[in-house]
């Protein structure tokens, strides 16, 4: 049985609970009474699969793991196969129109196919993997925004350096970099092609990196899609993004906490 299934069954068990609460009365004439309460509880009853069935279809159009746990909360933890969320519906406001249907999901797990592995926590508001479902295909955005402690550990305490440095030793193509008025600095590149044989396949993508002046650093990927198991559909013949509009998303402040 999957999720949404469990779910459904909750949902009749919990409604049903309530539903045979009338009881028959053991007074003269409760043979009639009793079969008036009868004819109510049918009614509940049908109201009660009604409502289950709502439930299971909000399942069915908002993505698994959707359904509330009575306090507002999702049931189901980090996404893992593409949810369409509040933050994920927010997330495609930023972007331009015709991206394409955005729902949150989680890389690692996807690629790994560990759906409980443990997640990063969050440091931006947009913080995460997107699934962007366009033209039969599905591509990715991720955006990570890393703290100053995270960015000078991976630096080895260098500060600010030029994002493009060391652009071909690592294979990244056609980087360019810009010192901007507030003293940030930005790198964008194309990733090059991966080594034969590696895993996942990943399609075409564009990577774009800001660094802070206060020592912070965001980071936003933008590729094509992968190949491989966890795959949610075939590659995007392009980035989602193309190199113009991911310079301009990385530079929204609404990324930034």
């Amino acid at each position: 049985m999957n999720q949404r299934e469990v779910e459904a069954e909750h949902v009749k068990e919990l409604l049903g609970r309530a539903v045979d609460t009338v009881r028959a009365p053991g007074s003269r004439g409760s043979e009639a009474v009793f079969a008036q309460a009868s004819r109510v509880r049918l009614r509940r009853r049908a109201a009660a699969t009604g409502v289950a069935a709502a439930a299971v279809a909000a399942g069915l159009v908002l993505g698994p793991g959707l359904l509330s746990d009575g306090q507002g909360v999702r049931v189901a933890g980090a996404p893992t196969a593409g949810d369409f969320t509040t933050r994920a519906g927010k997330f495609e406001e930023l972007l331009p129109a015709g991206t394409g249907k955005i729902s949150e999901v989680s890389l690692m797990r996807l690629v790994k196919q560990a759906p409980k592995a443990p997640l990063r926590k969050p440091v931006g508001p947009y913080d995460g993997d997107y699934a962007v479902h366009r033209d039969g295909g599905v591509g990715y955005i991720s955006v990570t925004l890393a703290t100053r402690k995270e960015a000078q550990a991976k630096s080895g305490g260098k500060g600010i350096e030029d994002p493009c440095k060391d652009a071909p030793k690592d294979g990244r193509v056609g980087c360019t970099s810009q010192k901007l008025s507030n003293g940030n600095l930005l790198g964008i590149w194309q990733e090059g092609e991966a080594d034969a044989g590696s895993y996942p396949t990943w399609g075409p993508t564009f990577s774009a990196v800001l660094k802070l002046t206060d020592g912070r650093v965001l980071h936003v990927r933008d590729t094509g899609g992968f190949l491989g198991k966890g795959q949610l559909g075939p590659l995007l013949k392009t980035p989602p993004l193309t190199r113009d509009q991911l310079h301009k998303l990385i530079l929204n402040p609404k990324l930034l906490p």
